[in-house]
């Protein structure tokens, strides 16, 4: 009989060593949270650098392909040239290939459903023309072979019309991250205070360089670019662009000024405020 009650004793101690203790379940689940915010931020960072780097082999594929557009036909890319205010996007796609992806940044996808014109640091712009348009990427303006637009005597004097023209090659921006489809800087140009939206302005001779002063890319999630920020502080974040030596580079927004925008530019000393 006292074996029987020992035997039993010790299966009953057991059956209760067994289960978890209420303690040792919540210590389980702290380890879990520690281990999971350990992890979530190397699994965001490793996503943004995807996302970059995705961005950067698309902006890679467009330059070279307005380049070759360049050899064959001894200009750069019309304004116009299909008729219908469909600019660059319908110049190139029908001479690089009939894939609309290529123009979004994957940051920045398609609004679905909107008409809304322009874009934002994690959204893409809309060109309502027939057939409309959506991308991520603006084209260097003063890359166009002619506009309507930027006609002065001294801004024809900045175009790059042919590939000679073209003073530094591996400086010079042909396809940028843009809230809209063209932008055309001067190096008096201030940033937009808006690094979410960018600075939205259309019309004549207003083509300013916040038009790709967002924060898309450079270690935060596009969603998260500030709305307001403060004039004479060094920007945050950074945009990716292709330049006519083919090559693609991340550009912190405070060296935009940097980038050969014209012929014979000359970067201000200070950045513009």
């Amino acid at each position: 009989m006292l074996a029987f009650e020992s035997a039993h004793s010790l299966r009953r101690r057991g059956a209760r060593r067994a289960g978890f203790t209420l303690i040792e379940l919540l210590v389980v689940i702290a380890i879990i949270a520690i281990l999971a915010g350990l992890l979530l931020p190397a699994l965001s960072s490793a996503k943004l650098k995807a996302q970059q780097l995705k961005c950067a082999s698309t902006l890679k594929q467009m330059t070279l392909s307005s380049f070759m557009y360049l050899n064959d036909y001894g200009k750069t890319l019309p304004y116009d040239a299909q008729g219908g205010f469909r600019l660059w996007m319908a110049t190139l796609i029908d001479y690089h290939a009939q894939v609309n992806l290529v123009r979004l940044c994957p940051a920045a996808p398609e609004k679905k459903g909107s008409g809304t014109l322009g874009g934002t640091a994690d959204s893409a712009w809309y060109w309502a023309t027939a057939p409309a348009y959506s991308g991520g990427y603006a084209l260097n303006g003063w890359l166009y072979s002619g506009d309507p637009y930027f006609n002065t005597a001294s801004d024809k004097l900045k175009r790059f019309t042919t590939e000679a023209s073209i003073q530094k090659a591996s400086q010079t921006p042909a396809f940028v991250d843009s809230v809209w489809v063209d932008v055309w800087p001067y190096s008096t140009d201030t940033p937009s205070r808006d690094l979410y939206n960018g600075e939205m302005v259309i019309g004549s001779n207003q083509g300013p360089i916040g038009r790709c002063t967002i924060a898309r890319h450079g270690g935060r999630a596009a969603r998260l670019a500030p709305h307001s920020f403060p004039a004479g502080q060094k920007l945050p974040g950074a945009i990716n662009a292709g330049c006519a030596d083919g090559h693609v580079e991340l550009v912190p927004l405070e060296k935009l000024w940097n980038l050969y925008w014209y012929r014979d530019y000359q970067p201000p000393a200070t950045r513009p405020r």
